[in-house]
């Protein structure tokens, strides 16, 4: 079980997250805080966090971005998946520099949610196919720059292909077991018992992976997936 962080100060958007994190069989949201104020208050040794939610324009003067650092050398095995309404290049480049490892845009939906969350726990850089559209020209630019610690062009592209269609397809560790299960024909209930999921989350997979193939049925999207397996 996967135990996140949310830090959200707008407290619908917080309360709905959270409930559709609860609801997902490998997720749980242990921490929900409306300031990081109250998330520092609130962690303590029996928390064993993997993820943070983080929203990065929280109220208030407080620099969210600056705080990346401390949160990282704090908890140096947690990973950060910020929430942004911001597709700028250099807030999105001065974020990762800082220690973010991805990136989820408002108002993508929760599907897309779960699919950042599970890219960025298995280690991977998600960006959000609108955030990606302006950060690559930026990063195209910066190809030639010195170590910064900010990601190499290669890393960055290849992170940002996760939501740019057939330039990559690149699939995360969920999709590559649902992708198996139903090349080898198991039905989605095999499939969820193998993986230890629920159906309607293997269903939602699918249709991911459907959606990432532009594929209409389960002939079409066997024949997309077999290279990969």
């Amino acid at each position: 079980m996967k135990q996140i962080a949310l830090i959200e100060d707008d407290q619908r958007l917080s309360k709905r997250m959270a409930f559709f994190l609860n609801k997902q069989d490998d997720l749980e949201c242990v921490v929900s805080a409306g300031s990081l104020g109250e998330f520092f208050e609130r962690l303590n040794e029996k928390l064993k966090l993997d993820l943070l939610l983080l929203d990065i324009e929280l109220s208030g003067s407080i620099n969210t971005i600056g705080h990346l650092q401390k949160i990282k050398n704090l908890l140096p095995n947690i990973k950060i998946l910020v929430i942004t309404g911001h597709n700028h290049p250099d807030y999105l480049l001065r974020a990762l520099q800082e220690g973010a490892d991805s990136f989820y845009l408002k108002g993508s939906g929760l599907p897309k949610l779960l699919e950042a969350i599970d890219t960025t726990y298995a280690g991977g850089t998600y960006l959000d196919p609108e955030a990606a559209v302006h950060i690559l020209p930026y990063i195209r630019k910066q190809k030639s720059r010195p170590k910064t610690g900010i990601p190499s062009f290669d890393e960055c592209e290849a992170a940002a292909s996760e939501g740019l269609g057939e330039q990559a397809i690149p699939l995360n560790k969920r999709e590559q077991q649902v992708a198996k299960g139903l090349i080898e024909g198991q039905s989605y209930q095999e499939i969820a018992q193998h993986i230890n999921l629920s159906v309607n989350t293997v269903r939602h997979y699918v249709k991911v992976l459907y959606k990432k193939f532009e594929v209409a049925n389960k002939v079409q999207l066997s024949n997309k997936l077999k290279p990969y397996m």
